[in-house]
């Protein structure tokens, strides 16, 4: 009775997700169709010159809506989200915009009613900014409804003192993700320790189909730092059984999405795994990316740069620039460039604060570090003082996105793992810079960084980005 009560709740929910995000791509074609018809009226009356007549674009139409129909299915996004960054939409929307627009251009090639130039243009900008102020919009409403506890998911997580306890902070503790952790798997002393006055916390000799059957639970997540097999295949069949969605977390899957690659010996499959991106054209688009926006930034900013320079002299009259060796790609030491934050004899001063380190492992961060200056404070609150580093970028010793680079005391310091985040160009900004900061130990953050390097693309340093704006704009700097 109780399976088939399972049953029918996930039919009903799964139901209405789909009737949700059918509605919302059907709401989006029509509002791209909307968005080109407001174009063409708009050239028409307001520039003479260029001759369109508006009533001759009826084929026009029938192509935005194919188009736009299928690109939003292929990109996901008539899907109700709950987690989410909107780096992460405006990605995904500009590169639909993008593709879509193409698309369309070159299927009115073959029609007798040609899309023009200039119309196309400020048709994909316009589309750009009303989808994803639509969806923006439309995500808002259901993160404040998550929030009051509507549309929520009650979940299931299963962990060890090995998982990932950032992600199981998040679960907990951001209410419009839209998930109520209902309870945690655990015989971790850790956990029961961090969690037991948020959640209930089970053993583990509990059953998970005995556990679900007298419960509601929407969704069991896996998130266990050791990986077992035939545990996890007695969870999935448990779930299944009464169609309850089961999910598995593990660092392992990033590194097989994104550095595997099936190869043959003979007749006999094997799974190759690569510490590096085979993408070497992407790698390439990626330096001459951070040469070209490196220069842009560095002219366009140069009156911000000349004010901050002015503002560090006058406070103290000690040098502008903070040079410090940092380790960079393999081992390499460079000079890198910030604005100088703090005193002039920060460095003499740190043998006594070492007490005070709120960081673990070989990094030393204080976060209200009694060295910083007025104005530097207000520089690393905005992320200011870092903007020398685009001048590292364009020596080619950094990269925009990319692991922070440690000091060479650091590095002597880590573990054999932890040495792989040298693989990679050390950037201006990465994961950890947008995901807390302080707040996360150094084991998590070192974690971060391998989850970049295992899962790097041009889409992700594209998101990091995004995000950085955010930060620097928020000021949630430290």
């Amino acid at each position: 009775m109780i399976v088939r009560l399972h049953q029918k709740i996930f039919i009903m929910i799964k139901g209405r997700e789909q009737t949700l995000a059918r509605l919302s791509t059907l709401m989006q074609v029509a509002l791209s169709a909307a968005c080109y018809w407001l174009v063409a009226w708009a050239v028409i009356h307001f520039l003479r010159p260029v001759k369109i007549d508006i009533h001759d674009n009826n084929t026009i139409y029938l192509l935005i809506i194919a188009i736009w129909y299928t690109m939003l299915k292929e990109f996901n996004l008539g899907k109700m989200l709950r987690v989410k960054t909107y780096s992460e939409l405006f990605a995904d929307y500009f590169a639909m915009v993008v593709v879509s627009s193409g698309l369309l251009y070159l299927g009115s090639l073959f029609l007798t009613e040609k899309v023009q130039v200039l119309i196309l243009c400020l048709f994909a900008c316009l589309n750009m900014i009303m989808l994803f102020g639509f969806r923006i919009l439309i995500y808002r409403i259901f993160k404040i409804l998550r929030g009051k506890g509507y549309n929520t998911r009650n979940v299931l997580i299963v962990a060890d003192d090995e998982a990932y306890l950032h992600f199981i902070d998040r679960m907990i503790f951001i209410r419009d993700w839209g998930y109520n952790v209902w309870a945690i798997m655990s015989d971790g002393k850790h956990i029961k320790d961090k969690y037991s006055a948020h959640v209930r916390v089970l053993h583990e000799h509990f059953q998970l189909n005995e556990i679900i059957d007298a419960n509601v639970v929407d969704e069991v997540i896996y998130c266990k730092g050791k990986f077992n097999n035939e545990e996890v295949r007695a969870l999935i069949y448990a779930c299944s059984e009464v169609g309850v969605t089961f999910r598995v977390y593990s660092e392992l899957l990033s590194v097989v999405s994104k550095r595997s690659h099936v190869t043959y010996f003979k007749e006999l499959p094997f799974l190759t795994f690569a510490s590096h991106t085979k993408n070497y054209f992407a790698l390439k688009v990626k330096e001459l990316i951070d040469f070209v926006f490196s220069f842009a930034v560095v002219i366009l900013i140069s009156p911000v740069l000349a004010a901050i320079a002015i503002a560090i002299k006058i406070e103290d009259g000690g040098p502008i620039l903070f040079r410090q060796k940092r380790v960079g790609l393999n081992g390499r030491i460079f000079s890198c460039l910030k604005f100088r934050t703090m005193v002039v004899n920060a460095e003499a001063l740190r043998v006594r604060l070492e007490n005070l380190n709120e960081q673990s492992g070989p990094v030393f961060k204080i976060k209200n570090d009694p060295r910083i200056t007025k104005v530097g404070r207000l520089l690393r609150k905005t992320s200011l003082d870092e903007l020398p580093q685009f001048f590292n970028v364009l020596k080619g010793e950094m990269s925009v996105v990319g692991p922070r680079p440690p000091i060479p005391s650091e590095v002597v310091q880590y573990q054999r793992w932890q040495r792989r985040r040298l693989s990679m160009k050390p950037g201006i900004t990465c994961i950890w810079q947008v995901s807390g900061r302080n707040n996360i130990p150094f084991e998590e953050w070192m974690k971060l960084d391998m989850l970049y390097i295992d899962t790097w693309s041009l889409k992700l340093d594209f998101m990091l980005f995004l995000s950085t704006i955010k930060v620097m704009i928020t000021g949630e700097g430290q």
